[in-house]
């Protein structure tokens, strides 16, 4: 399954340059490594051996060096500033890797032992000799070479570095390799090399750079803010769309919302007529099938009523409601007559009395509640019709 992977788009601010030098140029010393906690860092051991090495300062000296973790020994190329013209290095200031050739073989897989590389160019022949299976070389000899030189020539010297190099039992050649400097915003190199193309990070590849460590310290403190200015700005032009689609989200649903209002404005008098109509049907049919029965409700009612308890006022204040004031010189009448209605077929509900005592009358106040099914309405129905 391929793999997924998500880029930032690219700004191209300028235009990113590689410088590969002529490794003839350089000498190369395989320097032995001591523990760190001992003798320091890798840096200051590598400084310390060039000092006494080279013969000219340290402060006017290109180097860079080549270890790996866990070799006991670093493989340092240095040259005098002075081999370089003024015009060669100016060049420099806008380039993100200024290396010797050699150092394209450098940050590939670990070859194994006894391997000699011979890589050639126009302008020298290069042996990189790996004597064990760390990666770090443990011997480099270049021969520059004229434009003139024959096949021949090329081929006599190439033996020789061979030779020199001595207990190669593998030897690969390989022709110069192309390097190119990444797009703005990948912070990787491509190497091409037999038709392929092979990314490598700036950080992997400054560790060869034969600049000013100092520089190239101030370079990637650069690369990193350039990164996060990069990214900020992508942000910002993602947030400002979502905005930007947030508010055509709201204008199209503010029109929605109009042309629904409109449409609700023009269907307003049609409901407005389906309402009345069906008002009109319903109330006719209540007083078809749904008639005040107040003599229906007098007639249940007193079915059960004591003899002792007289009705003086009774009303219908709804369809299934009557309300019923009466009086008598019984009080023990009263709560058998509820309890007589309440056991009633056709009765709901009958609501708590209200009793008023004036010397040896009462009069009482019921609110009598029934069932919608209290009365045969079918019939009468099916009689009108």
């Amino acid at each position: 399954m391929p793999k997924l992977t998500l880029k930032l788009p690219v700004l191209q601010t300028r235009t990113r340059e590689v410088a590969i030098l002529p490794d003839h140029r350089f000498f190369m010393r395989s320097v032995a490594l001591t523990d760190e906690a001992e003798a320091g860092p890798i840096a200051d051991q590598i400084e310390l051996a060039l000092e006494g090495m080279a013969p000219f300062p340290l402060s006017q000296t290109l180097w860079a060096y080549w270890t790996k973790p866990g070799c006991d020994h670093a493989m340092v190329f240095a040259a005098y500033q002075k081999r370089f013209t003024a015009e060669e290095m100016e060049a420099w200031s806008e380039a993100e890797w200024v290396t010797p050739r050699l150092s394209t073989l450098l940050i590939e897989e670990n070859p194994s032992a006894a391997t000699t590389y011979i890589l050639t160019a126009e302008d020298g022949l290069t042996a990189v000799h790996f004597g064990d299976a760390s990666g770090v070389p443990t011997q480099i000899r270049a021969v520059a070479l004229s434009p003139e030189v024959s096949d021949q020539e090329i081929a006599t010297v190439r033996e020789e570095l061979i030779r020199a190099c001595g207990g190669s039992t593998t030897v690969r050649d390989l022709e110069a390799t192309e390097v190119e400097a990444g797009q703005p915003g990948t912070d990787e190199l491509l190497i091409k090399r037999a038709g392929e193309d092979t990314a490598v990070s700036l950080d992997l590849a400054q560790a060869l750079d034969v600049r000013d460590q100092a520089e190239l310290t101030g370079r990637r403190r650069a690369r990193v803010r350039d990164s996060w200015l990069w990214r900020g700005l992508v942000a910002a032009l993602v947030t400002l769309l979502f905005a930007g689609l947030a508010e055509l989200s709201l204008w199209g649903a503010s029109f929605w919302q109009d042309a629904l209002h409109q449409q609700v404005q023009v269907q307003s008098p049609v409901v407005s007529e389906i309402e009345t109509a069906d008002r009109l049907a319903t109330r006719i049919e209540e007083l078809h099938t749904k008639r005040l029965r107040p003599f229906e409700m007098i007639a249940i009612a007193d079915g059960p009523r004591p003899e002792t308890i007289i009705f003086l006022r009774t009303e219908a204040t709804g369809l299934y409601t009557l309300e019923i004031e009466a009086e008598t010189n019984d009080i023990q009448s009263i709560d058998n007559y509820v309890s007589a209605l309440r056991d009633l077929a056709g009765i709901e509900s009958v609501d708590p009395p209200d009793l008023d005592t004036r010397g040896s009358q009462s009069t009482i106040r019921l609110l009598v509640r029934f069932t919608s099914d209290a009365f045969d309405t079918n019939s009468e129905a099916e009689e009108s019709s």
